[in-house]
């Protein structure tokens, strides 16, 4: 195919439709089939398995990611299992921030003796990830602020990345759609290629050579299509080239001497007139005499 933008867009709708699709349906049937978080041990939890849960206790968030000067993220911390002794990280958009706050400010009332039970209850399910150096660091700073020491013994160094089967479904559906995009731009490339093929092929196939002008000189048809289709190699070209120069100078030396020869001939052909009329004259007047 000689359209390189063509080439470049099949390629990168190609790569974006794949990555999606593929992606959007390991996350779909991974969130169907998401381990409950109070079924799984803290040492059995690694990067890339789904996590779902239920939780009444949500303890503040540690960190937070912004975007043009706006909270987008923030991570909050919930426990494994009912004795919070093992908590995890959710990375929360800031969609759902007031959710989690408001559970949060039930744990807070709870703990703080306000009320006597949880109040709030929110649900989550996701992606384990492995937290950044950046979020560590932020996560150790938290810890410190609470007194712990140790804070790989009541932290895990993953958060859970929140996902739903509709966004699967929404990554399902923009993959297919961008490798439509790229079957498309392949047909069309195709098709208009052939056309252009076929167009050249045509215009070639139109030349007709005209002796009396070329003086003799002839491209036969296999020249053409070996010159549109840059079979034919450089010396080759500058030859028929040449001839063809060759050739034209030729004729229209020999058409300047056929309009010189022309003109000599008029010329003495005006004179001998001339000297016919003079003697007549002459002849006129010596009768006359």
């Amino acid at each position: 195919m000689k359209n390189k933008n063509a080439w470049v867009g099949i390629g990168i709708f190609a790569l974006v439709g794949i990555f999606m699709l593929f992606s959007g349906i390991k996350d779909y049937f991974g969130l169907k089939n998401a381990t409950k978080v109070k079924d799984v041990k803290a040492d059995q939890i690694k990067a890339g398995m789904m996590l779902s849960g239920e939780t009444e206790i949500v303890w503040d968030y540690y960190c937070y990611e912004t975007s043009d000067g706006n909270e987008t993220y923030r991570w909050y911390l919930v426990p494994l299992d009912s004795t919070c002794t093992k908590f995890i990280g959710v990375k929360v958009h800031r969609k759902l921030f007031d959710s989690y706050e408001a559970v949060y400010a039930s744990t807070a009332d709870y703990y703080n003796g306000k009320t006597d039970r949880l109040t709030k209850k929110i649900s989550y399910q996701g992606k384990v990830t492995k937290i950044k150096d950046e979020v560590k660091n932020n996560l150790n700073r938290y810890a410190k602020e609470l007194g712990i020491t140790n804070v790989d013994e009541f932290f895990l160094p993953y958060a859970i990345e929140l996902k739903t089967t509709m966004s699967s479904v929404r990554s399902i559906v923009i993959g297919a759609v961008c490798i439509g995009l790229a079957i498309l731009i392949l047909i069309l490339a195709i098709v208009g290629e052939k056309k252009d093929k076929q167009t050249e092929e045509n215009t070639f196939a139109q030349i007709k050579v005209n002796p009396g002008w070329m003086n003799g000189y002839t491209i036969n048809n296999d020249e053409l299509s070996s010159l549109a289709n840059g079979d034919l190699s450089a010396a080759e070209a500058k030859e028929d080239a040449e001839g063809l120069a060759a050739d034209s100078e030729a004729m229209a030396s020999e058409e300047f001497d056929a309009v010189q020869y022309a003109a000599e001939n008029a010329e003495a052909e005006a004179e001998e007139a001339a000297e016919k009329v003079k003697d007549e004259i002459v002849a006129d007047k010596i009768d006359v005499l």
